[in-house]
């Protein structure tokens, strides 16, 4: 038996940023009144449940020192709050920007000096990440200024937006699987952009691409991609970053007034396809971070468990069972996202492996009884010092869905 779904568990195709535009014809006058929750850092504008509000704060908080503890050499912030809004309803969201990006999720707005998001069709997990990654926008435009190539801005948004917080810090590092599967896809289909084009696009020609949304999710991507490469490549023999030194110089210079273009070729030179050749290799060669695989795992059974309730109308009473179960079904899931296609494993053993690749025990996963949620928390201990929890509400359609939580242990 196969399951569809076509988008549990998969982000936002589209986060989109078209500053140039907002600054100019987003309404400034309107501020509806919603319930605040200060912060450490933001001041929090949001109608969403208590306990979830609470939840998001602490989360900018968070997002907002691993931002300045990572960028600290561009200077330091003002004290001053930064403003958030959260809707619950995409119709007010969509009120608040005057009905502009009807295909966005969240968008710093400058000309407000704020950042807005909803939840409503979205769920709880993808707001998350829209946050973490426009909140990155609204900290950089203070911090390095307007002038970030679209490019960059971008790549390092989503590179704090894949970020895996654990209660304590965030685990920034990562490569989900999802965005491989992507990475993995536009090159086989040659959709990548050359990298000089890419480097030297301007906000317009990013904003005109955005317009295909297959195009648009491939050049998101081709962003988070590039700015990984530059962060994080690394010598083979030593270890040490290949070009990170230099692409925060390249970040300085332009914070400090000089052109990106000239700043880029200041930096890494003008043989864009020797570069590129370097960044294939490099995109070739990556492979999926274990947290992010773990949260992949978590998020496929989690979704088998909610389409079981919704088409069959059953629970389970321990993993065994909701093992047993998969196991004599079949059960697979198809997920979409634009172009791409990808179906789950029909090998289910191998969502219930460990770190090391072994059976999870029973002090390692389980289910877990939860009386204020439609289905039993889902546990997995893999190692790693860290729980990845499956844990589910009911959506605005009255049915369940769920949101992964990651823990320190």
């Amino acid at each position: 038996m196969k399951v569809k779904t076509p988008g549990l568990g998969v982000a936002n195709l589209v986060v989109a940023l078209v500053m140039a535009f907002l600054a100019s014809q987003a309404r400034a006058d309107y501020a509806p009144s919603l319930p605040i929750y200060p912060t450490a850092h933001y001041t929090l504008h949001t109608d969403v449940e208590p306990a979830f509000a609470r939840d998001l704060g602490e989360r900018l908080d968070a997002m907002y020192e691993e931002y300045a503890r990572r960028l600290g050499a561009f200077g330091s912030d003002s004290s001053e709050q930064l403003n958030v809004w959260i809707f619950d309803k995409k119709l007010d969201y969509m009120k608040f920007i005057d009905d502009r990006l009807p295909n966005t999720g969240g968008v710093f707005i400058p000309a407000k000096n704020c950042l807005a998001a909803y939840l409503e069709t979205q769920g709880r997990d993808a707001l998350r990440r829209t946050l973490q990654h426009e909140a990155f926008h609204q900290f950089a435009n203070r911090l390095i200024g307007p002038n970030l190539p679209v490019w960059v801005n971008e790549g390092i948004a989503q590179l704090f937006e894949e970020g895996i917080y654990t209660g304590k810090r965030f685990i920034v590092e990562q490569v989900p699987p999802r965005r491989l599967r992507q990475l993995q896809d536009d090159m086989s289909n040659r959709r990548l952009m050359p990298f000089e084009d890419f480097v030297y696009m301007d906000h317009k020609t990013w904003a005109s691409n955005m317009r295909d949304r297959d195009r648009g999710s491939s050049q998101y991507n081709q962003a988070w991609a590039m700015v990984h490469f530059l962060v994080y490549a690394c010598d083979a023999t030593t270890g040490k970053a290949l070009y990170r030194d230099r692409f925060f110089k390249m970040l300085t210079q332009i914070k400090f007034g000089i052109d990106a273009k000239d700043a880029f070729r200041a930096n890494f030179g003008e043989n864009f396809a020797a570069f590129q050749d370097r960044f294939l290799a490099y995109a070739r060669s990556l492979t999926a971070t274990q947290e992010s695989n773990f949260v992949e795992n978590a998020e496929v059974l989690s979704d088998l468990m909610v389409e079981i309730n919704n088409s069959e109308k059953r629970t389970f009473r321990s993993l065994p069972d909701f093992r047993t179960h998969l196991e004599r079904g079949g059960y697979q899931l198809k997920y979409s996202k634009g172009q791409l296609r990808w179906t789950t494993n029909p090998d289910i053993d191998i969502y219930f492996k460990d770190l090391s690749g072994h059976e999870l025990d029973a002090n390692q996963a389980g289910l877990v009884a939860n009386p204020s949620a439609p289905l039993p928390d889902l546990v997995l201990r893999p190692g790693g010092g860290l729980e990845y929890r499956a844990r589910f509400y009911v959506d605005d359609d009255g049915k369940p869905d769920r949101e992964i939580i990651v823990r320190s242990y």
